[in-house]
């Protein structure tokens, strides 16, 4: 299941990403996708959980506020 995050700083360590996203469940991969506004790219963390599990991650995730950002979390139905 994929998890869209926003707001991280564009500068984001990937590897520290997934290391932070592992509490969660496996993580399948970490991508950046960064068309549109630099600034404000968004990363999409594949992860090895169902998607009630993943609708929780995001749930938990959604507003944190981290590093002087509000983080959104949301899952990915397709792809």
């Amino acid at each position: 299941m994929k998890l869209i995050l926003s707001g991280l700083h564009p500068d984001a360590d990937l590897d520290a990403l997934r290391e932070r996203m592992s509490h969660f469940g496996p993580v399948l991969g970490v991508e950046v996708i960064r068309d549109g506004d630099p600034d404000r790219p968004w990363f999409v963390v594949e992860m090895g959980v169902s998607v009630a599990d993943a609708t929780e991650i995001a749930r938990r995730i959604d507003g944190i506020y981290y590093k002087d950002r509000t983080l959104h979390a949301r899952i990915m139905l397709h792809g």
